[in-house]
């Protein structure tokens, strides 16, 4: 997939300081390509199983925490 523009990586990933991995800013490219979205990915250490998937979006940003 061809993007118009470079966008800078940002992504960290911390395998040390938690039980599981923490991805901060991890780039997905939109469909259309015509963009990306950042987003914090946590997953367990072990990959020889298979998890469920929970996500969340909300209108403010991935780092603002709200509450409804």
């Amino acid at each position: 997939m061809k993007m118009s523009k470079a966008y800078r990586d940002i992504r960290r990933v911390d395998e040390k300081s938690f039980d599981y991995v923490f991805e901060e800013n991890v780039s997905v490219v939109l469909k259309d390509g015509k963009g990306i979205v950042r987003c914090n990915v946590y997953r367990p250490k072990s990959q020889s199983e298979k998890y469920p998937v929970l996500v969340t979006y909300g209108p403010y940003g991935k780092d603002v925490h709200y509450s409804v």
